[in-house]
């Protein structure tokens, strides 16, 4: 005790508790400082570290300064120093007491100054990173979105810049199976596995999904594991373990629409069924080589009919054997299949092999019905084709096995899309449908209509089958699909003086406008007038609105905005928000004129669908659309802050398809963007047939189109409506990509570089 008595009063406690004040006061300006820059915890752990072995180390020195070696001081070093260490006591006093002082201020400003500093840069921080967050939505991109997002939740410490990033990458939907109780998980279409997120029992309403296709899990005990592909949820049906054949999966039926342009839009009333969860192995089809299914006729139900006449049994038996000469499928060798390809498709198959081998397993071909119905259960293609295509095999390297690509649809099948084409029932001409595409074929064949001869043997042909669990129109849905597809390539536009006839169908007459501003509404980024006036037909009043942007001086250059199809199947006017696609015209310091089209928003008629068809009703609301745009125009020629010879147009899918039409019989817009536009496969009257009026475009246009577009495909709409464009000079920017969605970034791009060189100003 006498020792420790002693050593209390010794410079060891007074340098030690010097210390301790100065490592504390450096641990408050890392744990600081260091976030601001953005260093993790890492380094703030480090410096601790090395603050506790400085302690230790300056414990051991000044004790081993201070003693003895038989382990106390000398009395008279006591005494000659006395009078030393009183002065030096004092003056460590007043270091001690000066760092608390300094400690006390330090605190006081890191909180009262620094920490409103950092609140504030962890709010700048936010407000960035949910930018970054709200780009990726914009570009579609919504599983690295919420995978962001779920990154990003801790850090935002403000209550509604964190409800802002949720909406941003979220919305809400209903899940519920039949029976209830099921768990319920979902992750993010072009995610990682190990990205599954359970979200509860069901039923569950009003759920927060990731934005986009996202994929949904149902597990019951007792039931089988039910795994699909969804936009909006819903209820799902779970079957009883060992209830339904091996490899197989339940679709409940409904009206089956197929939103093939080519072939008419064909749809049909459809009772559930099941099909196959993956195409045909070779391993599967080996079974019906192993018996004897080449020599079997009874197998063969179809007349073997080749260019107009039909061959026997035995001759049809000699067209379908493989590389060797045995019975087999086309790829295959010595009658069978290569080492190593058990689970791969089963491709080199003609129609006739595939419905043998259907009769062979007490099954049927789907029909294009229930194909097409599979693969987009409740979605529409053009959506779906941009989640599953990137998922699905159309690298252009040969097939893989089935079932081992992510690409799942939303009845829970894989491969539909890639991998092997797959054999119909349905006829067109003498030729059967191909739905899919295969592995070398582009992409964009997922959702088109391809039909061969049933003879035809590519490697690239295989199937999978259903099992019909209820006649009922069944033999109505084997019917031949006639084909609708109009070849542009081969149409003529009509002569010029037929042109004139039709161009006097848009004439109206310079009646006085009456019109007026009747509301004005604000935004940050611009002001939006509402302007009622008559309407160039009937006694109707025509509504436009035109967004004038702020921080720029008139007089201004206007866009003529023409939307999509969603436009039709709204009834309430456009929201005053950034989130029309035209707001980056606004920001680029133009105007835009959007009237408010026949038929759309609060304007609405019976018209339900942008398809274009042969009935006066239609014609009558393409004639109206450009007389509205006419009529919207010539108010703006009695604006002064309008320079009417600078007016563009800029369309969005359905405004590109009619974009012809509207550009060639109004001669004041003098440049034109058109955005995933084509020409439409159905057939209208020749007087509201873009067709007629593409050579009519003179206005500089540019077209900006996917590769793997499913509604106005490349070769056969796309690239006709380019090449019959009488635009001068005209551009068409190719994007690789399935769907028919152009990301947000580069339709902004695109659009304003041509702007910004058209149109000139005239003299």
């Amino acid at each position: 005790m006498t020792f420790f008595k002693e050593l209390k009063r010794r410079n060891v406690f007074k340098v030690s508790a010097a210390y301790l004040v100065g490592a504390w006061l450096i641990i408050q300006v890392v744990e600081t400082v260091f976030p601001l820059f953005g260093f993790g915890n890492e380094p703030a752990r480090i410096v601790v570290i090395v603050l506790g072995l400085g302690f230790i180390l300056t414990l051991v020195i000044s004790w081993v300064y201070e003693l003895t070696p038989d382990g106390l001081k000398k009395e008279t070093d006591i005494r000659r120093n006395q009078r030393f260490s009183r002065s030096s006591s004092n003056r460590l006093n007043f270091v001690i007491i000066g760092l608390l002082v300094m400690a006390v201020g330090f605190f006081a400003y890191d909180k009262f100054v620094l920490g409103p500093g950092r609140d504030a840069a962890a709010t700048l921080n936010a407000v960035a990173h949910l930018a970054e967050v709200r780009e990726m939505v914009g570009e579609r991109q919504f599983a690295k979105a919420y995978a962001l997002a779920i990154q990003l939740e801790p850090s935002f410490t403000d209550v509604s810049l964190s409800e802002e990033l949720w909406q941003a990458v979220t919305h809400n939907v209903n899940l519920t199976s039949s029976p209830t109780g099921a768990h319920a998980s979902i992750r993010a279409y072009n995610s990682e596995e190990s990205d599954w997120e359970e979200l509860g029992q069901t039923p569950l309403k009003e759920t927060r999904v990731p934005q986009g296709f996202i994929r949904i899990r149902m597990e019951l005990e007792g039931y089988q594991t039910l795994v699909v592909a969804s936009w909006e949820g819903g209820e799902y049906r779970l079957e009883p373990v060992d209830s339904l054949p091996q490899d197989m999966l339940y679709v409940e039926g409904g009206n089956f629409k197929t939103l093939m342009p080519e072939l008419g839009y064909p749809s049909i009333d459809l009772s559930d069924y099941l099909i196959d969860t993956n195409e045909v192995s070779n391993q599967q089809f080996m079974q019906f080589v192993d018996a004897d299914g080449y020599s079997n006729a009874e197998y063969w139900e179809h007349p073997f009919m080749l260019d107009g006449r039909e061959l026997s049994f035995e001759d049809a038996m000699g067209l379908f054997k493989d590389q060797t000469g045995r019975a087999g499928p086309g790829r295959w060798e010595f009658g069978t299949y290569a080492d190593g390809k058990a689970s791969h498709p089963v491709g080199g198959i003609s129609w006739y092999e595939a419905a043998a081998f259907a009769r062979f397993k007490g099954k049927h071909l789907p029909t294009l019905y229930h194909w097409y119905w599979a693969a987009f259960v409740d979605a529409q293609p053009f959506i779906l084709s941009e989640f599953i295509v990137p998922a699905s095999n159309f690298g252009g390297e040969g097939a893989v096995p089935v079932g081992t690509l992510d690409g799942i649809s939303s009845s829970g099948t894989f491969d539909m899309a890639g991998n092997v084409r797959e054999w119909v029932w349905n006829k067109v001409g003498e030729d059967r449908f191909l739905l899919g595409g295969g592995w070398n074929d582009p992409k964009y064949t997922f959702s088109e209509s391809n039909a061969e001869s049933p003879f035809n043997r590519s490697e690239l042909n295989g199937f999978r089958l259903i099992t019909v669990l209820d006649n009922t129109n069944l033999e109505l849905a084997r019917n031949p699909v006639p084909p609708k597809h109009r070849n542009f390539l081969v149409e003529q536009p009509v002569t010029d003086e037929i042109f004139e006839v039709y161009r006097r169908f848009y004439t109206y007459d310079a009646t006085p406008l009456s019109a007026e501003v009747i509301e004005h509404e604000n935004a940050e980024h611009w002001t939006r007038e509402r302007i009622e006036l008559d309407a160039a037909y009937g006694n109707e009043r025509l509504t436009a609105f035109l967004y004038i942007p702020h921080g720029v001086e008139p007089p201004y250059e206007t866009i003529v905005y023409f939307p999509g199809a969603s436009a039709l199947f709204r009834r309430e006017s456009p929201a005053v928000d950034d989130s029309f696609l035209g707001f980056f015209l606004l920001r680029s310091g133009r105007a835009i004129l959007f009237p408010m089209y026949r038929g759309t928003f609060e304007r609405g008629t019976l018209l339900s669908s942008d398809y274009q068809d042969e009935t006066n009703f239609y014609r009558e609301h393409v004639i109206h659309w450009s007389k509205d745009i006419g009529r919207s125009l010539d108010y703006l020629e009695t604006r002064s802050d309008i320079t009417i010879d600078r007016l563009g147009y800029f369309g969005l899918s359905w405004g590109s398809a009619v974009a012809p039409i509207m550009i060639a019989i109004e001669p004041r817009i003098k440049a034109a963007v058109l955005v995933v536009g084509g020409l439409n496969f159905l057939a209208t009257q020749p007087e509201v047939d873009p067709l007629n009026f593409l050579p009519r475009v003179k206005s500089p246009t540019r077209m900006v189109n996917l590769t793997a577009d499913y509604f106005f495909p490349l070769e056969t709409s796309a690239i006709p409506f380019y090449e019959l464009l009488g635009a001068k000079p005209k551009d068409m920017v190719l994007m690789e990509g399935a769907g028919h969605y152009v990301p947000r970034n580069r339709i902004i791009t695109e659009t304003l570089d041509w702007f910004d060189r058209f149109p000139v100003r005239q003299p």
